[in-house]
């Protein structure tokens, strides 16, 4: 391993434990935790969808979704209903206190962030979503060849 590939290594685990840290903080304590957030976006994207669909859009197993989604219905989050097109599917949907909840967490999470990169220059900001995106985007490739 080269020294620049170890300093990613570290540093992305060092990444993942403060981020983790960060999810209980008091700013983000009414917020939506992470698997509803991610849930109500890809609905926000499609309107409606099957679990497979959502599984797929997020890289989980439907049984993950499907247990993620019947915590989120208990919240009023999202309904069930069944597949029109095939009686034994089911699609679900944002209600209209989930897309409210989405909002606000994103609102807030914007907010931290906007924070945490206060005093980095626009060009770095940018630059940082840029390869944040393409970081998912290659971990993704990377997790479905092996």
């Amino acid at each position: 391993m080269d020294e620049t590939t170890g300093a990613i290594e570290s540093e992305m685990a060092m990444l993942l434990r403060l981020a983790d840290r960060n999810r209980r903080s008091p700013a983000l304590e009414s917020t939506l935790d992470r698997s509803a957030y991610l849930v109500l976006s890809v609905l926000e994207q499609h309107q409606v969808a099957n679990i497979s669909t959502i599984a797929e859009a997020l890289r989980l197993d439907a049984s993950t979704v499907t247990r993620q989604v019947v915590t989120m219905e208990a919240a009023a989050l999202v309904e069930r209903r069944r597949d029109p097109a095939d009686g034994r599917g089911t699609l679900v949907v944002a209600t209209p206190h989930g897309i409210a909840q989405l909002a606000a967490t994103r609102e807030v999470r914007s907010a931290v962030y906007a924070d945490v990169v206060a005093d980095w220059s626009p060009a770095d900001r940018g630059t940082l979503a840029a390869l944040l995106h393409r970081l998912n985007a290659d971990l993704d490739r990377y997790a479905r060849r092996h």
